[in-house]
């Protein structure tokens, strides 16, 4: 097998600040510290749109990255300022003046480059007739390949694709343009792509399925390349004001598709029917729909037994885990679910919706509900929360299972076997 080149360009574009992608961020971090200590060939590129170019650069790990797991060692004042290369639909004012615009910004962006970025630290590199590969968000990738194809770049890329949710239109008020914008940079992603990886099974029947109803174009082969359940230990500090009653975890939840609705429901229902209502640790980025959610009268009597974490570390989702009584996640849809196999990896509980991707993860180790019917969470979490004999049934049940967990480096190896059974390279002199 010949060289991988490992795409960290998403890590560069949020270096130096919170990870708002966390779970893409934290798939692209963890992947390519495994990459980085396996035995084979690999180098690590990002994009820089300053140049329109990639380059090659020497990652930090383990404990020389700030992270703790991966980074693309550039500096965070050389982070370049994103603007798409492409448009789904054509506009007469805007695509007049863009690349006026876009010049400028990347003037911006090459000067913050030359500023901070020490001569010879990042080395530029020709990836035509080379491998390709990314976790990235579908619009950076459509971005770089956008910008190697106008340079006559023809790189052999497998691109992994989480999700497709976006084109399921769940409830958001700029949706109908995010899915439009969604669709574009997919078609475009998969259009170049030598083979595809997905995430899940679930996530591949669902590419098949957008391809075969026009929606995405033709697909290559699809190869799914299952995320893990491994939580990386990390020595970031830990702040943590936790409850001192037991408390339910969910990590991301908001209203909408993630159905945090679903959740605080239940509660209402044990509130309602006298039984015990545990607290509720609602963990990520602030979020102004869920607390403006949060004031809706009919929550008065339960709005006391939610707390926010904001931004937990990596070392900090890791206690919020280890202490909960139970993590709870009511999607509609995922595309994998990182927070339900982390926490059946230290040993927690999950009680997870009937979401075929939470199916894929959790296996027969977790307690599954439907996401139309809160008073069957309700019930799940009352047993869980009053019936200690139960409680320990489930986790001496998850502690037995967790031989067949997935680890990073499994998926590292997937995604190695996977470009190996690739077909050689086809150079542009040949017919």
């Amino acid at each position: 097998m010949g060289t991988i080149y490992y795409d960290l360009s998403e890590l560069f574009l949020s270096s130096g600040i919170k990870f708002k992608y966390y779970g893409i961020a934290r798939t692209v971090m963890e992947v390519g510290y495994e990459l980085a200590r396996s035995s084979a060939d690999v180098r690590f590129v990002v994009f820089s749109p300053a140049h329109d170019r990639f380059f090659e650069v020497t990652p930090r790990i383990g404990a020389a990255s700030p992270t703790g797991v991966c980074d693309p060692n550039l500096p965070a004042a050389a982070r370049p300022m994103r603007l798409r290369y492409s448009f789904p639909d054509p506009h007469r004012l805007r695509d007049a003046l863009y690349p006026a615009f876009r010049a400028v910004v990347q003037r911006i962006c090459l000067n913050r480059w030359n500023k901070a970025v020490p001569q010879g630290h990042a080395r530029e590199v020709d990836l035509d007739g080379q491998v390709l590969v990314s976790f990235g968000r579908p619009k950076m990738m459509a971005d770089y390949i956008v910008a190697m194809e106008n340079r006559g770049v023809q790189m052999r890329f497998y691109p992994l694709l989480h999700d497709m949710i976006p084109l399921h239109e769940y409830d958001h008020t700029r949706q109908t343009m995010f899915a439009r914008n969604f669709t574009y940079d997919n078609t475009i992603v998969i259009s170049h792509a030598e083979k595809l990886l997905t995430n899940s099974v679930f996530t591949k029947t669902e590419v098949e399925a957008f391809s075969a109803s026009g929606h995405l174009p033709a697909i290559p082969p699809v190869v799914p390349v299952l995320l893990p359940h491994e939580l990386r230990p990390t020595d970031e500090p830990v702040q943590l004001d936790l409850p001192e009653d037991p408390y339910l975890l969910s990590v991301g939840a908001m209203t909408g598709r993630k159905n945090l609705e679903c959740i605080l429901q239940a509660m209402l229902h044990l509130q309602a029917t006298g039984r015990p209502v545990p607290m509720l640790v609602l963990a990520g980025a602030a979020r102004k729909r869920t607390e403006d959610y949060l004031e809706r009268p009919e929550f008065a009597a339960i709005k006391a037994r939610v707390h926010f974490v904001l931004n937990p570390n990596q070392a900090e989702l890791g206690m919020l885990y280890t202490k909960a009584l139970a993590l709870v996640i009511a999607s509609h849809m995922e595309g994998f679910g990182l927070p339900l196999g982390e926490a059946l990896w230290l040993g927690t509980p999950g009680l997870a919706s009937t979401a075929p991707a939470l199916r894929e993860v959790g296996g027969d180790l977790v307690d599954y509900f439907d996401p139309n019917d809160p008073q069957e969470l309700a019930g799940l979490i009352d047993r869980l929360h009053s019936d200690p004999a139960a409680y320990a049934a489930l986790k001496d049940k998850i502690a037995q299972g967790h031989a067949s967990l997935r680890t990073w480096q499994d998926v590292a190896a997937d995604i190695i076997t996977a470009v190996s059974a690739a077909p050689a390279a086809v150079s542009k002199s040949d017919p």
